[in-house]
């Protein structure tokens, strides 16, 4: 079992009260809402679109949360407060961090599934 920022395994699993088979699902629908999600926050950073900022932030901060992905979680909060606060500065400061962030989870996702899955 791994335990990290990244993907906190033994966390997520435990939330689950074990069940392997819903934590598979969800971080397969994960692997597909989490870049939707971070498309969409692009294009509000993009346009200084301050309330879609906190919108997508704060989507991104709840479904990493419930994977126990604490790394992003914890940079879409920062971008989040940041939006609220209209320092956009340090929300673009910030994106890029995210950015590598969602593809390092990504691809250990796709990995920890390929091996894990029935």
């Amino acid at each position: 079992m791994m335990s990290s920022e990244v993907f906190n395994e033994v966390a997520f699993f435990n939330h689950l009260g074990g069940d392997r088979d819903l934590g598979a699902e969800i971080l397969e629908v994960y692997l597909i809402d989490a870049p939707d999600r971070l498309s969409s926050l692009s294009k509000a950073v993009e346009n200084n679109e301050q309330n879609l900022v906190i919108k997508y932030s704060h989507a991104l901060k709840g479904i990493s949360a419930t994977i126990r992905a604490e790394k992003i979680a914890r940079i879409s909060e920062i971008i989040e407060l940041a939006a609220r606060q209209g320092d956009f500065e340090k929300v673009r400061d910030c994106f890029p961090d995210i950015v590598n962030e969602l593809e390092k989870t990504l691809k250990l996702l796709k990995e920890y599934l390929s091996v894990h899955k029935n």
